[in-house]
């Protein structure tokens, strides 16, 4: 064989072995473009693969440690105590706040319920009672209070000063005052502070002095008072109002009566329409009424149980 032939023996060698190659390739399914696409769609699944594992961390659950009590009691340790505040931190103060300089005198503001100059005590919000201040002794002076206090009657410091709130007949709130005993002071404030809880109506509560001292004109008034230092009306014997321990509601609609002699005799002149109490109208006090109730309920008697006088409006306490 020439050198031609050899060239072309060897070229139908290479094109047979190629042949076989192919159908190989063929036999197993794929051709030459699947295979290039099975490559590339098996790069693209390895590649999101490694993507998702790259953000696990994203979307993994973290397990957060409960903390226990004795976390918290190791936490609140470590706190120092002048950091631990209620509110407003103290250390920074509010852009609308001015920090007083030094030299700035600042008001003090008192506790609730004390005022120390007077001592005055709050039993109920509208209702206080304290020792009797000077612009107030000063009005009862040489008239409810003797210029010289006798020795059978209270000193100014047995007495204390009330303020009450109260319901007047056309059903406004009023402020009142009165002067009664230390003994009584807290009662009278309790007393005075249910009245006014259920609407109970008083006409006006003031200080005896207002009407210089005369009872009788206080009843005329139907005011309701306590203190004043007196005698029993139409007897030599002090009344319990002169030692601040007993008290007159609406005396108007509740008269005083005597039989003098064996004569009816009703005070204030005027409320004689009052004095039968079988009779039904305003303002009366009976044992159904709510003040007989609460004042019986503090040891009070009520005058209406007399049985030689009657005294409709008067409750008083012996000790």
């Amino acid at each position: 064989m020439n050198t031609t032939q050899w060239k072309s023996v060897v070229v139908m060698l290479f094109v047979f072995i190629g042949s076989i190659l192919i159908v190989r390739q063929m036999n197993a399914g794929d051709t030459l473009l699947q295979y290039e696409a099975r490559k590339n769609a098996v790069s693209e699944e390895t590649g999101a693969e490694e993507v998702a594992s790259a953000h696990t961390y994203v979307t993994a659950p973290v397990e957060i440690p409960a903390v226990t009590d004795q976390t918290s009691e190791a936490a609140a340790e470590t706190i120092p105590a002048e950091d631990v505040t209620i509110g407003d931190t103290p250390s920074s103060a509010s852009a609308d706040e001015e920090t007083p300089s030094a030299g700035t005198e600042t008001a003090d503001i008192p506790e609730p319920f004390s005022e120390p100059d007077t001592h005055r005590i709050t039993v109920a919000e509208g209702f206080t009672y304290e020792e009797i201040p000077d612009e107030i002794f000063a009005q009862m002076e040489g008239i409810s209070y003797p210029a010289d206090p006798p020795a059978d009657g209270p000193a100014r410091s047995d007495l204390r000063y009330c303020r009450l709130r109260y319901v007047d007949f056309d059903g406004n709130d009023q402020e009142g005052e009165l002067v009664c005993h230390a003994d009584i002071a807290q009662d009278v404030c309790e007393i005075f502070a249910a009245l006014y809880a259920a609407g109970y109506e008083i006409e006006r509560i003031r200080l005896i002095d207002a009407y210089d001292g005369d009872d009788t004109a206080s009843m005329t008034d139907n005011n309701t008072s306590c203190f004043n230092y007196r005698l029993v009306e139409g007897t030599t014997r002090l009344s319990r109002h002169a030692l601040g321990m007993a008290i007159d509601i609406n005396p108007f609609y509740n008269p005083y009566i005597t039989w003098p002699n064996g004569e009816m005799r009703i005070s204030p002149a005027g409320s004689e329409a009052y004095a039968d109490r079988s009779k039904r109208f305003p303002y009366k006090l009976d044992r159904d009424d709510l003040a007989y109730r609460l004042f019986t309920e503090h040891g009070f008697t009520w005058g209406g149980d007399w049985n030689s006088v009657k005294d409709y409006q008067h409750f008083e306490r012996s000790q």
